[in-house]
């Protein structure tokens, strides 16, 4: 069969691309009823959103009935919930077939074959690129890894804590539980899992903004001439590369206008080399300060790798973008139809926001807020708008908020019943980014964002009589309050989404200048995780909105100046699409050489990598099954530890100590608690390892249900007095590495006795 594939762009992984791509096209078209019935009011019906739509829902279904203990995690149930998600939309269909008449006209068909030829064209395109170096190796790739491999093993979730056996996994695992649900259905193996989730959400994170800038210019414009599908994809592709592709401004500037100016100056000769990581660590970083940030962005999260929670949930937030840009649509459509308040508050919209916010507890938690408030800004405008700024808009709003927010706790509860909370708490902001780099980082969205603002004030101050001087203060406020309510009223709603994000994004880069949230980082990163969680869903918005107002001032707006400032941002924002460029040829090498193509398999540098542990992993992989605790050395984060746990999914006692801290640092337990449990376990690893005392040994073994003991070089390397004789005698050597002689730095496996 591999034959046959060779000569294509994946080579002999081209079957299990079209595996996985044949299961999200069929959740697609299982799942176009509910999205159908989400998204009438778009020009596309929101073909793209029932991918991810099916993916969350009947992933998150398998999942339940996993952690309820109803159906075990395997294939055949991975297949039930795909029928019951089938079942559910043929009622769908069944109880709204007034929705579906238009659904499969000419038109519509032909706008699908399109977004399904781009969503495939980039899936591949990203997928080769990943083929250049595909493994899952460095940064976080060890534990992203790691979770599917455990969770393939694991019966029920939540799964068993692979770094610290005994325990099961305290952190927000359910999107790498996603990716390993497709793995299952798919019939792919976990090694091309991996990397094929990866790059289905780049694809995404490409295709799905696409749709929403598309929906929003042809909303905006209608189809009056026959240019409008061609500036509705123009806008939907800058929007798409605003999201995917583009970097900050940290590359124009400093990987291009200060090299040329100092090589036209002659203080720099030869060739200027620009590390692309760099537009992430920017902030503390240079000039080297004592406040250290992250400011990621999705272009270097899919050039870099890591299948992180922030990562995978790039589909569902597009997703929700998209649901809040439906809803508003269907509001300013039916403002004249007199609504119920239950049809309100339970509108399928409110219910699918309420379903994703309680994903968001589950999957990524700092998503849960940030969206559950840009969801209340785009559903509170939208009522004052239909219910002419009256109490109704406001109470209504905040029952909506209500349903949204106890809908979200119902859906996460299967979660929290088992996961303690990671400890972490407000405080306000001790250091602020100076203003250059703040402006070097944001100044080109903050600008763009602020002028289609601006724009918009002028036009309806052109239309509107400005607040007399003199008048009191109680009737100039009444005043600003009409002048409020007429200014959005004017608003077209696409024009209203597009600065209601755009502010929301705003203010999530202003946010970690005032507070940041206290966890286990601490000194020089205090504000690291707050700005870079907050930061990244701002940049997502923002790409967007770069999409909508590009296109709506340049083609549909007139004014000289409005014109050129207009095309001084496009040309900036032209310039960061070249990061992405530097990134991949950096991290990735020559991508039109194909000699460096590698393949899909994220597990393959192990062969070179860790040469002794190769055929030892290899051995645990084709003779252990269930989840029998495998003790290796334990190490410190980002470093080479835990390839044994990582590659095979089996638990042992103790993994990397940065990342148990943190999922271990629950409000029930102080810091000196948990770093007491960690170091604890640690002494007892050492214990085993080195002891002479066979009694001591094996009461550790037993308290940790210890089942294979793992002897490698990193195990040589840690413990200088490693005791192979009692080790040995502990039970049947299962394996021995058969390429070396002898006893010292031979990898070997013993399996205890019982």
């Amino acid at each position: 069969m591999n034959t046959v594939f060779e000569n294509l762009l994946l080579g002999q992984d081209t079957l299990p691309f079209i595996q996985w791509w044949l299961v999200v096209f069929i959740l697609g078209l299982i799942f176009m009823p509910l999205s159908g019935l989400l998204f009438s009011t778009l020009s596309d019906k929101g073909y793209l959103f029932s991918k991810t739509i099916g993916i969350a829902v009947t992933g998150y279904l398998m999942w339940m009935l996993s952690t309820l203990r109803i159906l075990k995690f395997s294939t055949v149930s991975c297949i039930i919930s795909l029928v019951i998600g089938l079942v559910i939309n043929l009622l769908l269909v069944f109880y709204f077939k007034r929705y579906y008449k238009p659904y499969f006209t000419k038109d519509k068909l032909i706008i699908f074959a399109v977004e399904e030829l781009l969503f495939v064209a980039v899936f591949i395109f990203f997928t080769y690129i990943r083929g250049f170096k595909p493994e899952a190796y460095g940064t976080e790739k060890f534990m992203d890894y790691g979770f599917m491999t455990t969770m393939m093993r694991s019966d029920y979730m939540p799964p068993q804590d692979f770094w610290f056996s005994g325990t099961s996994l305290n952190y927000y695992y359910v999107g790498q539980f996603l990716a390993t649900f497709l793995t299952r259905l798919s019939f792919t193996p976990v090694t091309h899992g991996y990397n094929l989730m990866l790059m289905m959400t780049g694809a995404f994170a490409f295709v799905l903004p696409f749709s929403l800038v598309y929906n929003l210019i042809i909303r905006y414009n209608g189809r009056k001439n026959k240019t409008s599908g061609f500036y509705a994809g123009l806008g939907g592709f800058i929007g798409a590369s605003g999201v995917c592709i583009a970097g900050n401004m940290h590359y124009p500037i400093y990987g291009l206008i200060i090299p040329a100016i100092k090589k036209i100056t002659g203080k720099v000769k030869g060739r200027y080399s620009y590390w692309f990581p760099d537009a992430t660590r920017y902030i503390g970083y240079s000039p080297e300060t004592n406040d250290k940030t992250i400011h990621e962005f999705p272009a270097y999260s899919f050039v870099l790798g890591d299948l992180h929670a922030h990562v995978i949930n790039i589909l569902f937030v597009l997703t929700v973008l998209a649901v809040l840009l439906a809803w508003l649509f269907r509001q300013t459509d039916n403002r004249k139809n007199i609504k119920t308040v239950s049809s309100e508050l339970f509108a399928p919209h409110i219910i699918i926001l309420g379903f994703f916010i309680g994903l968001f507890h589950t999957t990524n938690f700092w998503d849960y807020p940030i969206y559950y408030v840009v969801s209340g800004a785009i559903i509170l405008f939208s009522n004052m708008i239909i219910y002419e700024f009256k109490r109704k808009a406001y109470w209504l709003t905040a029952l909506q908020g209500v349903i949204i927010f106890l809908l979200g706790e119902i859906f996460a509860l299967p979660f929290t019943l088992k996961f303690d909370q990671i400890s972490a708490a407000a405080r306000l902001a001790e250091n602020h980014t100076p203003l250059y780099q703040y402006m070097v980082l944001w100044g080109l969205p903050i600008f763009t964002v602020s002028l289609f603002f601006v724009v918009s004030l002028i036009n309806f101050a052109n239309t509107k009589k400005p607040i007399k001087k003199g008048e009191g203060l109680k009737s100039g406020m009444k005043r600003l309050g009409r002048l409020l309510s007429s200014y959005m009223e004017s608003l077209t709603d696409t024009d209203l989404y597009i600065i209601t994000i755009g502010f929301c994004a705003m203010g999530l880069i202003l946010l970690p200048e005032i507070v940041y949230v206290k966890d286990i980082y601490s000194g020089d990163y205090k504000r690291a995780n707050t700005m870079f969680k907050l930061t990244y869903q701002a940049f997502i918005m923002f790409g967007i909105c770069f999409g909508y107002i590009y296109i709506r001032l340049l083609r549909y707006s007139k004014g000289i100046l409005k014109k050129v400032l207009t095309v001084i941002s496009l040309s900036a924002f032209i310039l960061t699409l070249l990061y992405s460029q530097n990134a991949v040829n950096s991290w990735y090498g020559n991508i039109f050489d194909r000699k460096g193509f590698e393949g899909l398999d994220a597990t393959e540098f192990i062969k070179e990598d860790f040469e002794d542990d190769y055929p030892a992993i290899n051995w645990l992989l084709e003779n252990v099954s269930g989840t029998p605790v495998v003790l290796e050395a334990n190490g410190y984060s980002y470093t080479d530890y835990q390839r044994v746990s990582v590659i095979t999914g089996l638990p042992t006692v103790f993994g990397w100590y940065t990342h148990e801290q943190l999922w271990k640092s629950g409000p029930k337990s102080t810091d000196n608690m948990v770093l007491s449990e960690l170091n604890g376990r640690a002494r007892d690893i050492e214990t085993i390892y080195t002891s002479d005392d066979m009694s001591l040994v094996k009461s550790l073994i037993e308290k940790y249900d210890i089942s294979y003991i793992y002897v490698g070089p990193l195990e040589e390397e840690k413990y200088e007095w490693l005791n192979h004789e009692l080790i040995r005698s502990l039970g049947e050597i299962v394996f021995e590495n058969p390429d070396t002689e002898e006893i010292f730095y031979k990898t070997y496996i013993v399996k205890v006795d019982k």
